[in-house]
């Protein structure tokens, strides 16, 4: 049998959990983040939870497969929805928009001791703002190429946090490890936001507080821009 194979999305996600975690895998799809983690011997437990029964039966069928079923937990449920402390030290919500991951958070006020490593899809600023101003920390973001897409991951704790500037809250604060990406990521995020800026300076009805506060954006993320470019060119 060939040995299970993660995406680089999900590796990037299997590279960050702890060795002896007990790990809790919410919205899992497939379960083959968990069961990669137990076939490593990275895990001294792990559950998949879903939402619909479809994925978890297709998380048992993988972790038949690989004969790791007796070790894993499955549970049909709304997020985090019966879990707790006891269970799980490692929660992995991967793949969901950024303001239904708030969602999830906000009804488990519990995570506040766990480590949370977070793959928003959309609304990345909103789950940002939302965990800085409810009692999460980010301490590290990572952006990870699969395809033709670069996707965000976010290694969280509970624990105050320094209040982001705008661009920041879209481009979170990656460190010198994704020198790869960040550059191409900023300049990216930077055309999006200026052709939206001339759409709404063109629209008629646009409010003058709307396109006063996306010119403030975009002076953010050139300054990010910037300063990525002096930090990455003092290191060559």
């Amino acid at each position: 049998m060939k040995e299970l194979e993660l995406s680089p999305r999900l590796q990037a996600i299997a590279d960050q959990v702890p060795q002896g975690a007990r790990l809790l895998d919410v919205g899992t799809d497939h379960a083959y983040l968990p069961v990669w983690l137990l076939r490593q011997g990275r895990v001294a437990a792990a559950a998949a939870s879903d939402v619909n029964q479809g994925p978890l039966e297709r998380g048992r069928e993988t972790a038949q497969t690989y004969g790791v079923l007796e070790q894993m937990t499955f549970r049909c449920c709304d997020g985090l929805e019966g879990a707790g402390p006891e269970e799980a030290d490692t929660i992995v919500i991967a793949g969901m928009g950024g303001e239904l991951i708030a969602h999830i958070l906000e009804k488990a006020p519990w995570t506040r001791d766990a480590l949370l490593l977070l793959q928003p899809m959309t609304a990345q600023p909103f789950l940002r703002q939302w965990l800085i101003t409810n009692g999460y920390t980010i301490t590290r973001e990572r952006l990870q190429r699969e395809g033709n897409k670069v996707y965000t991951i976010l290694t969280v704790r509970g624990g105050e946090s320094p209040a982001y500037t705008p661009g920041e809250l879209w481009v979170g604060r990656q460190q010198e490890e994704d020198p790869p990406y960040r550059a191409a990521y900023l300049s990216d995020l930077i055309r999006r936001r200026e052709r939206a800026l001339e759409g709404m300076r063109k629209g008629e009805a646009m409010e003058p507080e709307t396109i006063q506060a996306e010119e403030v954006l975009l002076a953010d993320l050139r300054r990010l821009e910037k300063e990525w470019e002096e930090r990455t060119e003092g290191t060559q």
